[in-house]
């Protein structure tokens, strides 16, 4: 048997490739799933990074969402809306470039073509066509029916796979997956991760229902799939900057976050790191959930051998 710690995106995207495999799988998690770190209705997707290798892996991990909207059968999965990287540094063309990835520059009206309700303050930016809002909800609830699914406190693991509960039951996996995102050092250690907090404010007023996503140096905004709103993840509550972006809106609700800052991170904030603990795999990372199919399929290797897939390490 194999174990699961964590029914995030990255626990569960793994729980049900090993299903795929024909393992016997079970998945702890001591609250509800996909409450913590991947709540939410939607996410950015996007193939727009500032190393080439995150580009090419994405590029993979849209063919997987893409797979899961034909497996899973619950419709549209990824939108189409594409994603505008605004005021962007670089380093991000470079990298499309050199992974073969499409994209053009838009001027400031162009930006806001894509994005009709945004006042840009941003002369420039990059337009990739192959971004869009993943439908998270929809993704993690097929997920969950998929896979089994136990209430329970993982307290502390064993590189044996050993597994104690907070109720003192202690189980045996053949191997184990440790994906808890924020609690991840709480079962492994020091993985030099440090978490700080950041909120995403849902606005309405006009329709977003196809805007592009965006990501800006005030933080990074998307459609929530078809409900007409707009959510926008910011470090500093409603800083007046960034509420001057968006004239037209009016903030309906707020979630509270955690950005994960490591050096193992690019200068964007994004990549991830997997260790293992002789039964036990740990993979901890940021912005993380556009790769999701992609970390099922990676981590379910894991799991099946006794190796790390260099994927789960990328330089």
């Amino acid at each position: 048997m194999i174990i699961v710690v964590g029914a995030g995106i990255c626990g569960l995207a793994a729980a049900y490739e090993l299903s795929r495999r024909g393992e016997s799988t079970v998945v702890f998690e001591r609250g509800e799933p996909f409450s913590e770190l991947s709540a939410g209705l939607a996410r950015i997707f996007r193939i727009a990074h500032q190393r080439p290798a995150l580009c090419r892996l994405a590029m993979a991990a849209r063919a997987g969402w893409q797979r899961w909207e034909s497996e899973l059968e619950v419709g549209r999965l990824l939108g189409s809306e594409g994603f505008v990287a605004a005021a962007p540094p670089e380093a991000i063309a470079t990298a499309m470039t050199e992974a073969g990835a499409e994209y053009s520059w838009l001027d400031r009206d162009q930006i806001q073509a894509r994005i009709p309700f945004v006042t840009p303050p941003w002369p420039a930016g990059i337009f990739d066509p192959l971004g869009g809002s993943l439908r998270i909800r929809r993704a993690l609830s097929a997920l969950a029916a998929r896979v089994e699914i136990r209430r329970g406190h993982v307290v502390s693991l064993g590189d044996d796979g050993s597994v104690r509960l907070a109720d003192g039951t202690v189980t045996r996996g053949d191997q184990v997956l440790v994906c808890v995102g924020a609690q991840t050092p709480d079962l492994l250690g020091p993985l030099d991760v440090e978490l700080t907090p950041h909120t995403r404010y849902t606005y309405q007023g006009a329709d977003a229902t196809g805007a592009a996503c965006l990501a800006a140096p005030e933080g990074y905004g998307l459609p929530l799939g078809s409900t007409g709103q707009w959510a926008f993840g910011q470090p500093i509550p409603e800083p007046t900057e960034v509420r001057a972006l968006f004239p037209s809106l009016v903030p309906v609700g707020q979630v509270d976050c955690f950005t994960v800052h490591a050096p193992w991170l690019d200068a964007g904030g994004d990549g991830w790191k997997a260790v293992r603990r002789g039964r036990v795999v740990g993979f901890v990372g940021n912005n993380l959930m556009k790769f999701g199919p992609l970390f099922g399929e990676l981590l379910a290797e894991a799991a099946c051998g006794e190796g790390l897939p260099g994927e789960l390490n990328p330089v």
